[in-house]
């Protein structure tokens, strides 16, 4: 099982990094353009190589990821040339909740309270999350949602199935093998690329909380993944140590914010371990 999870993995690296070189390489490095093409193009792979080609239009919410990040790298490159910070959260909160819309639909349209309601959690979870995540140093947020999008795939594992796994974990080899394509990892993400990465990550969650066993406070265990920066920043102790470590060592930094991350990571996937049930692949 791990050589064939290794064999689907390296499909939509490779993909992603071959993508985001070549727009790098001919210059196109508007906003992170490099990191959401190759998201993208990773996120194809992968699903090709789990589940043969994407239907056209999308029939189900794994058929729609790739979409969103489609949109979330044209939403990006858009946000930049909004002025006010309103007009940016405007259209990040738009996003999501269509997002949240589309891959909540079979279940939203009953009308089900509890699906409403947890569609609107999932949006001001989302918002609030990437709001952090836009504020985050370098390398932008993308550690972040590395980390965070592992937790989810341990979450699925346990909440879900191997497949729902291996679906986050091919969004987590799209986004690395973007971020190396572009060398994205010590200038960001950029916004293009952050929100290529944010709404598939946002999708994937979203199944899991509308479709699945996955536990609830398992995924809600996944939102301060994203708060590590904030937490630095308003929390001098954290402050201190973080800006202490980057003093003595080039990148200690980012291990400190990893290192925080990690927390409650593996607390969700704990979580998750812990209220599963039988185990379906």
């Amino acid at each position: 099982m791990l050589n064939a999870m290794l064999e689907t993995l390296a499909v939509p690296f490779a993909l992603a990094f071959a993508a985001a070189l070549a727009v790098w390489a001919v210059r196109l490095r508007v906003h992170g353009l490099a990191v959401a093409l190759g998201i993208t193009a990773g996120l194809i792979a992968g699903q090709v190589a789990i589940q043969g080609w994407p239907a056209l239009p999308p029939n189900g919410a794994i058929d729609k990821l790739w979409w969103l990040a489609l949109l979330g790298g044209a939403l990006g490159l858009g946000l930049p040339r909004l002025a006010d910070d309103k007009q940016r959260r405007a259209v990040s909160v738009g996003a999501l909740a269509l997002a949240a819309v589309w891959i909540g639909w079979p279940r939203l349209m009953i009308p089900d309270v509890a699906a409403w309601l947890t569609g609107a959690l999932l949006v001001a979870a989302g918002v609030w999350a990437l709001s952090r995540v836009e504020r985050a140093g370098s390398p932008g947020g993308a550690l972040l949602l590395l980390v965070g999008g592992a937790a989810a795939a341990g979450v699925a594992f346990y909440g879900s199935s191997y497949s729902m796994a291996q679906v986050n974990l091919v969004l987590i080899a799209a986004l690395a093998g973007a971020m190396a394509g572009a060398g994205a990892a010590p200038a960001g993400l950029g916004a293009a690329g952050r929100m290529a990465a944010t709404l598939p990550l946002f999708g994937l969650i979203a199944i899991l909380a509308f479709y699945t066993r996955a536990a609830p406070f398992a995924l809600l265990l996944l939102l301060p993944v994203f708060l590590v920066e904030g937490a630095l920043a308003s929390w001098p102790p954290l402050g201190r140590l973080a800006g202490a470590a980057g003093e003595r060592m080039r990148g200690a930094r980012l291990l400190v914010v990893i290192g925080l991350a990690l927390v409650p990571a593996c607390a969700a996937v704990a979580v998750a371990y812990w209220q599963s049930g039988p185990l379906y692949f």
